[in-house]
């Protein structure tokens, strides 16, 4: 009998699969239905819930018997389809992965605001204030390579948004209109600090006491509002060893941002002032300690 049906089969002008699955369709749902009226009329004393749920799960046994059903006559059409998915979707990672990390990353930087335009930042040893962001880079408007030197270089710079998923951002100002800023000044081992930090110190006080008291108000606010954790705003400069000819200053400071440059400028020149007197001090007297 079944060489027969095949035979019958083989004479329609259809591939056997597309036959089966045409008639697998009708069949499910005629088993549906006799097995419903055969469990409704066994059971005439059921609620209306009783019977619906007995359609659901008619329901639902009758997808799975169409899926596996199609799965078993399929199977080797769904199987080389899927491995040439597989494939496809392969290429199209590889073709396209830094494309979808800069879509990460950018996505990244608007969920967690790590900087916007105006902001100044550091990444991957690039220094600059952000003039442009889009979905794939970053533009940027270099800072001179120097770090003592904190000038705009006139160059612009970009950078790809999938560094921001490997890499660590520095941002300058995350104080709104203030900054702290700190930078470190290189000492022969020869020259007194006693000579040379209470005079930085003046400095430091003449340019920022104007701002301190100011200052302390707004991180006080920001800390009461936003629950963060804000600096001191008061100047520190710190001795601290390097090596056996140089040791270093590290100045520390509150400002405006508008002003951080000129007060860091403002402590370098007086420091050359004060290093060129102490080194002539030390020519004129080599017994000098």
């Amino acid at each position: 009998m079944l060489n027969t049906l095949h035979q019958w089969l083989a004479k329609i002008p259809l591939s056997e699969q597309w036959i089966f699955t045409l008639l697998l369709f009708p069949f499910v749902w005629l088993v549906k239905e006799i097995w419903l009226y055969a469990h409704f009329k066994s059971h005439p004393d059921w609620d209306l819930e009783h019977k619906r749920r007995a359609l659901v799960v008619s329901r639902n046994v009758s997808l799975i018997a169409i899926l596996l059903g199609l799965l078993m006559v399929w199977g080797s059409q769904i199987q080389t389809f899927a491995l040439s998915m597989v494939a496809l979707a392969a290429a199209t990672v590889v073709a396209t992965k830094e494309l979808i990390m800069c879509l990460s990353g950018s996505l990244l930087r608007f969920v967690t605001r790590q900087y916007s335009v105006g902001d100044y930042i550091e990444i991957a040893h690039i220094r600059g204030r952000v003039v442009d962001i889009n979905l794939f880079n970053t533009l940027m408007m270099q800072i001179v390579d120097n770090p003592l030197i904190g000038h705009l270089s006139g160059r612009t710079v970009s950078f790809p948004n999938s560094l921001l998923l490997s890499q660590t951002v520095h941002r300058d100002h995350i104080l709104g209109q203030y900054v702290v800023h700190t930078f470190e000044i290189p000492v022969p081992i020869h020259l007194d600090s006693d000579a040379i930090v209470p005079k930085l110190h003046a400095v430091l006080d003449e340019w920022c006491a104007p701002y301190t008291p100011e200052i302390i108000q707004y991180f006080e606010a920001v800390q009461v509002q936003q629950l963060f954790f804000t600096p001191a705003a008061r100047t520190r400069i710190n001795r601290v060893p390097h090596d056996d000819k140089t040791y270093k200053l590290v100045v520390r400071f509150a400002a405006p941002i508008t002003q951080r440059l000129d007060i860091q400028q403002a402590v370098l020149d007086e420091f050359i002032r004060l290093q060129y007197r102490l080194l002539l001090e030390t020519q004129h007297n080599p017994y000098h300690e």
